[in-house]
């Protein structure tokens, strides 16, 4: 079972788990109520189907019973029938969850040079002049799509600057800056999982 690690962080609960299984040996797994049959059902690429299931299995593993997940009119995840707040995100081979007592905003991204082609369309402000590896650019990605998670209505990525040149580390907190109708200073803290990068935002 490829659960890479669960992580208690003050409040909030992370998992990780790392893509192999089929969905055939995903399913037994987990328990799914009606409504998640009949969505499970409706879902017709098998790779969707992996995520869709490792999601709710990951959940299983962090609050220790099966989950129904529910979405709000942007699109943003959270859990029926309990008041906790959810953030999910998948990359090409893993999955990642976090569940606290407070809006949270999670992305994980595998390291690819993708980043780099589409990099006028995320970075602003000085992220143009130090941003240079596929390494620091996805850094960059995760940590913008966490505050565009956490915020939940049309953040822009360019309405979100990293305050200081990070430079990569393999572990590390930043400041960033969000400039959705107020400027908001948040700490992303950001780290190194295999050949992928998490980053996370508490409220």
């Amino acid at each position: 079972m490829p659960l890479l690690f669960t992580r208690t962080i003050g409040d909030a609960v992370l998992g990780v788990w790392s893509k192999q299984e089929t969905t055939d040996q995903l399913l037994p797994m987990i328990e799914l109520c009606d409504s998640d049959k009949v969505v499970y059902e409706q879902i017709g690429n098998d790779h969707r189907r992996t995520e869709w299931l490792t999601t709710r299995i990951v959940l299983k593993e962090l609050l220790k019973r099966d989950v129904t997940i529910g979405h709000d009119a942007n699109g943003k995840p959270y859990l029926i029938d309990d008041e906790r707040f959810a953030s999910i995100s998948h990359s090409k081979n893993m999955v990642a969850v976090m569940v606290a007592q407070r809006n949270i905003g999670l992305d994980i991204e595998q390291i690819s040079p993708r980043t780099i082609k589409v990099r006028h369309k995320f970075l602003t402000g000085n992220e143009l002049d130090w941003c240079k590896t596929e390494t620091e650019h996805t850094m960059v990605w995760t940590m913008k799509e966490a505050a565009y998670k956490l915020v939940g209505n049309g953040l822009e990525h360019t309405e979100v600057e990293i305050e200081q040149n990070p430079h990569f580390e393999q572990t590390a907190d930043y400041k960033i800056v969000m400039r959705k109708n107020a400027v908001t200073v948040k700490n992303c803290h950001s780290e190194l999982i295999a050949d992928n990068i998490l980053s996370y935002i508490f409220e």
